[in-house]
């Protein structure tokens, strides 16, 4: 089937964009080193692993000396196949069903993900009344001999699940097949392509297998034939010298791994090597299969328990299939092992100065709420709609918080006391010599209260010489402008995503924050929950490890997923709007330009929740500093707010009043730990349902009256019952604003916090 010119004209448009990448990619498969068209490293250092079996340093070392023997290996996997290569094709052969009307007219090919569930093109099968009236035909292709086998024809029964999305860089269909119309073969004899969102599977330069029935013929296979160009975020480029695949056939690797599904595909005349020579190749392009699976995990959210079990069933055969591999935290600390020896030159520790003051950059205002991409899971918002969260279902590879990131100090995780452990919400896939109370994600760690349901700590590292921007409109990765906050969004309708690694009864549920009534200063509700003043009054899904901290390295694979990590419903609590967005200050323009060339210039922006976000990440942006920082909440079971909205699975939850941070880095060749307190009880009287309280709402809201405080490290770990060890102790700041029995001072601008311990002094001997 013809892709519609929706598909086609933004396919073009995406090749067009990345020709310089499909050129190198052809230069270097022309020039015999086709492992020289990727450019992750990670990427080769796993893929190599996982093909040859060799040692994760072995294969750094081979990715860091291409001249000395990198292409003798990759030619294992690139040139030759072993001879187990046929009988793999054969079984992915028989998973691929051509998909025809009723009548026998034929539309495209699809595949089974699982033992119920198809996949193919949403513009193959864009409805459920479109497949209602289409049957998958298998094995319709000659046997050995040339003669055509007997098919056997199922119907497609939409009702029990079907999802699709119609992006263009999607552009799938998932849906569950029925009865057996003709033919003999069972369902459980054709076997299944498992959709793995696994990064060991290709890299560009890579040759990879279609198996498909083009223009409805017989099934074929193009062996060999395509290679790997150009990659997207959703998509694949591989070019060939045949026509065109088919729609919604597999694309699959040389070990027939699913690494795509095929949508498009023509002759591309603006194709030209380095040096202008038109290349005669067709390009093909594919939807990734991690985007689809990133996809379906974000949707599975949105459907009946039915169709759920379904989608589940199939996202973990996705997992269970995924071959032995280097996770993506060894690949990187191996190919950063591997950096570090003698044969690389440019190494660079990202230690720097820290630079106060700073500039302060808060949004606010009537910033336009999130909209989140799928109908089917979306929530009310106005502007434009978020890019795609894409969620990575192996939680096997999550490197986590690592205590030794910060050069010359090592500091692990907070410990918890006795009681506190009986509190916590235990890992229930935790190894044998793992912290059993660790919740792993993408450069950061949780540590869950499970009787409060939120996070006694959220821990991440923070690398202000590699961080990223991540656009939440476009998806697109980038190099960060220093001190341009670009999350303005309205946290309470962004999808978060449930923690299965933990009971349920251990967190909160994600639609917990949904359908809030709030109050204007007159005591009116307020009915629009788009505007700004629903939206500073409610309560907030806020991050605790802030969504832009983690995103740093050179792997935008791993910068998406991080991305996504941060909307764990573990690494958020309920903060009044306004204390979880921050304050708008005028006239920033001019000095985040200061603040980019280092000036010490200072807004005099508010030391709110938001403020001590930005304190953080702009300074080590801006000196490309090392910075691991702790936050959570103070929970005080006397006083926080009880907040269980009515709901019997929520009995007893309250909402805490302040939160905290410990900052960590290294200064003058120490460990400096600065501890922050913000407490938003001035902002409680105007939560949600606060009439039917009896509480009166007749003033604007207090902002001025928040409370912030520097406080001791000592006090800190007093106030949460937290142990940050004797290193932290000793690196505590609070000494160098001057003495305070209490153990906290209250500031009220952030240039009033002490950032750097007090200098040592010698004891006088008598």
């Amino acid at each position: 089937m013809k892709a519609p010119p929706r598909i086609a004209d933004a396919a073009r448009k995406r090749i067009t964009d990345a020709i310089a990448q499909i050129r190198h990619s052809v230069s270097a498969i022309e020039s015999g080193r086709p492992g020289d068209a990727e450019y992750e490293n990670s990427r080769k250092v796993q893929v190599l692993q996982a093909r040859t079996g060799v040692s994760l340093d072995e294969a750094a070392r081979v990715v860091a000396r291409p001249d000395e023997g990198a292409e003798r290996i990759w030619g294992k996997t690139v040139d030759f196949v072993d001879v187990a290569f046929f009988e793999r094709g054969r079984r992915a052969a028989r998973e691929v069903a051509r998909i025809v009307t009723k009548d026998g007219a034929p539309l495209g090919t699809g595949f089974l993900i699982s033992p119920r569930l198809m996949m193919t093109n949403n513009h193959v099968i864009g409805s459920e009344a479109e497949a209602a009236a289409l049957v998958a035909e298998f094995e319709y292709e000659r046997d050995v001999g040339g003669r055509m086998l007997a098919p056997t024809t199922y119907e497609f029964e939409p009702t029990t699940c079907f999802v699709t999305n119609s992006q263009d860089d999607l552009d799938y269909t998932v849906v569950a097949l029925g009865r057996r119309i003709s033919g003999a073969t069972e369902l459980a004899a054709l076997g299944y392509l498992p959709v793995s969102a696994a990064r060991n599977k290709h890299q560009l330069g890579d040759f990879v297998n279609i198996i498909q029935h083009p223009d409805g013929r017989p099934k074929e296979a193009v062996i060999r034939e395509n290679q790997l160009v150009a990659r997207s975020g959703t998509t694949l480029d591989y070019i060939a010298d045949t026509e065109p695949g088919s729609s919604g056939s597999p694309v699959l690797n040389v070990q027939f791994a699913l690494v795509a599904l095929h949508h498009w595909g023509t002759p591309h005349r603006e194709l030209t090597d380095e040096n202008g020579k038109t290349i005669p190749k067709t390009v093909n392009e594919g939807i990734r299969a991690s985007s689809i699976s990133s996809d379906l995990t974000t949707l599975r959210t949105s459907l009946q328990s039915g169709p759920r079990s379904l989608i589940d069933e199939a996202l973990q055969l996705g997992l269970s299939s995924d071959a032995p591999a280097a996770s993506a935290k060894t690949a990187g600390e191996a190919s950063a092992r591997m950096q570090s020896t003698p044969m690389v030159a440019h190494v660079q520790d990202g230690v720097a100065t820290w630079n106060i003051p700073l500039s302060v950059s808060i949004r606010l205002g009537d910033a336009p709420l999130a909209q989140m991409v799928s109908a089917a899971a979306s929530a009310p918002g106005t502007g434009a709609p978020e890019a795609r969260v894409e969620l990575d279902p192996d939680y096997s590879d999550r490197d986590g918080y690592d205590p030794e990131f910060l050069p010359g100090a090592e500091v692990p995780l907070p410990k918890l006391s006795r009681d506190l452990a009986k509190l916590a919400a235990k890992n229930l896939r935790a190894g044998r010599n793992e912290d059993p109370y660790e919740l792993k994600y993408h450069h950061y760690s949780v540590i869950m209260n499970g009787a409060r349901k939120l996070a006694f700590v959220s821990a991440v590292n923070i690398d202000g010489a590699t961080s990223k921007d991540y656009d939440r409109s476009t998806g697109k990765i980038t190099d960060p402008m220093v001190g341009i906050d670009g999350d303005g969004a309205s946290e309470a309708s962004e999808l978060w995503f449930p923690e299965h690694r933990i009971r349920d009864d251990e967190q909160t549920p994600r639609d917990f924050y949904e359908g809030q009534t709030t109050f204007d200063a007159q005591g009116n509700q307020i009915l629009d929950k788009r505007t700004s003043g629903h939206r500073n009054r409610m309560f907030q899904k806020g991050h605790l490890t802030r969504r832009q901290d983690p995103l740093w390295g050179d792997d935008e694979s791993i910068i998406k997923f991080a991305n996504a990590d941060t909307f764990h419903v573990t690494n958020c609590s309920p903060q009044v709007g306004f204390f979880n967005m921050g304050i708008f200050k005028q006239g920033t323009n001019a000095e985040m330009r200061a603040a980019s060339e280092k000036q010490a210039v200072h807004p005099g922006g508010n030391l709110y929740w938001r403020a001590l976000e930005e304190f953080v990440l702009t300074n080590a942006r801006a000196e490309r500093e090392r910075v691991s920082v702790f936050t959570g909440a103070v929970f005080d079971d006397e006083n926080d707010i009880p907040w269980d909205r009515g709901r019997q699975e929520m009995r007893g939850f309250k909402a805490p009043r302040q939160f905290w941070k410990l900052l960590l880095r290294v200064e003058n060749n120490e460990l400096q730990a600065t501890a922050l307190v913000a407490d938003q009880s001035p902002l409680i009287d105007y939560v949600p349902e606060a009439l039917l309280r009896g509480e009166a709402v007749s003033k604007p809201l207090p902002y001025d009256k928040i409370k912030k405080y520097h406080f001791s490290v000592a006090e800190l770990q007093k106030v949460t019952g937290l142990a940050f060890g004797a290193t932290v102790m000793k690196a505590d700041t609070f000494g160098a604003g001057g003495r305070s029995a209490s153990g906290r001072r209250e500031v009220r601008r952030i240039e009033d916090v002490a950032i750097l311990r007090p200098p040592h002094t010698k004891k006088r001997r008598k």
